[in-house]
């Protein structure tokens, strides 16, 4: 989930951009979103679905599993249904040096919404948060139309190895999803994959 990034952003953009080009890639951006990208209309309306669902997640079923290697010192996962029909995930996640927060939020089975807070430590295992970088990812139609990154305080201090990449994210929500619909004690979605 937050790991070091491999290869510079320049050409992680080139490459998204190249894999775009290709049918398979869903959802695909031709542009990285900005923070005042997407019609408004779109926005407002994602908003309002993101304040209904928390309005009535109080009053959803609710499940919770512990998840493993989504990071390294593991974390747990709430799932919030209305009936069936999945509706939010909440994943607490714990590092040596961070923890975080990833929700994604549904509608009709597809995300519309994603939020992610990190928040780095002093030192590693002292839980003094010095640092919190925070995502908003909007989706309209499947689709990335904007993303937000704030990161308080605001210093020179490069917080980039905290950016959250939206392949893993979505591969994440995958995940989470058969795990929080899981019934089983154990269930092996819980558990992140060996990269």
């Amino acid at each position: 989930m937050y790991r070091l990034p491999s290869i510079p952003r320049t050409l992680r953009r080139v490459l998204l951009m190249a894999a775009c080009a290709s049918a398979a890639a869903r959802p695909c951006i031709a542009q990285e979103p900005s923070a005042t990208s997407g019609s408004p209309a779109a926005i407002a309306s994602i908003r309002q679905q993101y304040a209904r669902i928390e309005r009535e997640a109080p009053g959803m079923r609710r499940t919770t599993h512990d998840v493993e290697n989504f990071s390294l010192e593991g974390g747990v996962l709430h799932g919030f249904f209305a009936g069936r029909e999945l509706r939010k995930l909440t994943a607490q996640l714990y590092g040596e040096t961070w923890r975080g927060t990833e929700d994604f939020y549904f509608t009709d089975g597809r995300i519309f919404f994603i939020h992610t807070v990190v928040q780095r430590y002093d030192m590693p295992m002292s839980g003094r948060v010095v640092a919190t970088v925070d995502h908003r990812f909007y989706f309209d139609g499947g689709r990335l139309i904007r993303r937000v990154r704030t990161q308080r305080p605001v210093t020179g201090e490069d917080m980039s190895a905290y950016d959250q990449e939206l392949p893993s994210l979505l591969r994440d929500a995958r995940l989470f999803a058969a795990c929080a619909a899981s019934t089983a004690a154990n269930p092996p979605e819980c558990t992140a994959p060996d990269p």
